[in-house]
């Protein structure tokens, strides 16, 4: 029954490239432009570096230092400070990717493994500094503000899920090693990684952007809501269209906040195929990251609120933000939305794998 479903809906968007041909090929074309000028200038490099650092043994050395927090904090065993770690340092989806194999090798329990995915899945710092904030605004400011908002929400989502899945059971302790490989070795692999890791990030922008600009073409959607709903589809696109709105800056740093802690259905779909043959549950990760862009949202408008007649980085942009605040209640019911459909495809996903 539900593979019936899985075809009905890969025909029906079959159908709808073939009919929508013309638009699809632009707006494949213009993603395609933006990999190519923006995502790979400044996400390639970044995962070659963190590669090496990581294959060096430099993430065991950062997971370690950062491992006491996880308990009292999170209530996560301390072996889940390599996925934390290594997701805000590398970026989507390394932080999924490390906590699976953490569960699968007996390091955390079930309910430590759904807790750990509601936070630890982030953009790194490359991505919101480079891309947003300097290829995109114009402002490495805006890019470093947004990040360090990112990890903030990210550490509050994560002390707001730590009561889900009850109470945790003691986990075998994690030995957190720096990896002994010639430089030349770590060098190779983390080449070798970063090319995989930047085809799969450009390739699901392409599909992802294609497909959701087509289909909201045919809604007549005012920009503000046109931006956002390409956000929610894949996070890229729609932190760029978010740039080109004609809002103030401060409707434009407060949508993309969301986005960026939300991170979009293209994002997910990586997560949910990642975990799929693990077993676990996204029902806190799905609620995790609806959560993430909410509060991102919201720090990012009494940032502004609080910083506004401070900061000369802002005293260019003269509107109220009243209308800013405004933005954010609309967020919050945009990602109720689809907090439906994403649990719906992830348990769909789960039953395809098997």
């Amino acid at each position: 029954m539900k593979k019936s479903i899985l075809y009905t809906v890969v025909i029906l968007t079959i159908v709808f490239i073939i009919v929508k041909a013309d638009l699809v090929i632009l707006y494949a074309q213009d993603a395609m432009k933006m990999c190519y000028s923006l995502i790979i200038p400044t996400l390639f490099p970044f995962f070659v570096c963190s590669g090496l650092l990581i294959y060096s043994g430099f993430g065991s050395v950062l997971a370690r230092c950062a491992k006491g927090i996880m308990r009292p904090l999170f209530n996560v065993a301390p072996a889940g400070a390599a996925a934390f770690v290594l997701g805000i340092i590398s970026g989507f989806p390394l932080g999924a990717v490390t906590t699976v194999q953490l569960y699968r090798c007996g390091s955390l329990s079930k309910s430590e493994a759904e807790r750990l995915l509601a936070f630890c899945n982030n953009s790194g710092p490359l991505f919101i500094i480079g891309s947003v904030g300097v290829a995109i605004y114009g402002k490495p400011i805006y890019g470093i503000i947004l990040y360090l908002i990112h990890i903030l929400s990210s550490l509050l989502v994560g002390v707001l899920f730590r009561s889900y899945g009850g109470r945790h059971h003691n986990s075998p302790p994690m030995r957190l090693n720096t990896a002994d490989i010639p430089v030349a070795e770590a060098f190779s692999t983390a080449l070798t990684n970063a090319a995989k890791s930047i085809i799969t990030v450009c390739c699901s922008i392409i599909f992802f952007s294609a497909i959701s600009r087509a289909m909201l073409d045919m809604l007549p959607l005012p920009p503000l809501l046109d931006a956002a709903a390409n956000g929610l589809c894949e996070f890229s696109t729609g932190t760029l269209k978010t740039s080109m709105l004609d809002n103030g800056i401060y409707e434009k740093l407060i949508l993309s906040s969301f986005i960026i802690g939300f991170s979009g259905l293209s994002v997910h779909l990586q997560v949910m195929a990642v975990t799929a043959g693990a077993g676990l549950s996204l029902k806190a990760y799905i609620l995790g990251k609806a959560a993430h862009g909410v509060i991102s949202a919201a720090i990012t408008a009494a940032l502004l609120y609080i910083a506004r007649p401070s900061m000369p980085v802002f005293s260019d942009n003269q509107a109220l933000l009243s209308s800013s605040f405004a933005v954010v209640p609309m967020l919050a019911a945009a990602a109720a939305a689809v907090i439906m459909l994403l649990y719906f495809i992830s348990r769909f996903l789960k039953t395809a794998k098997k």
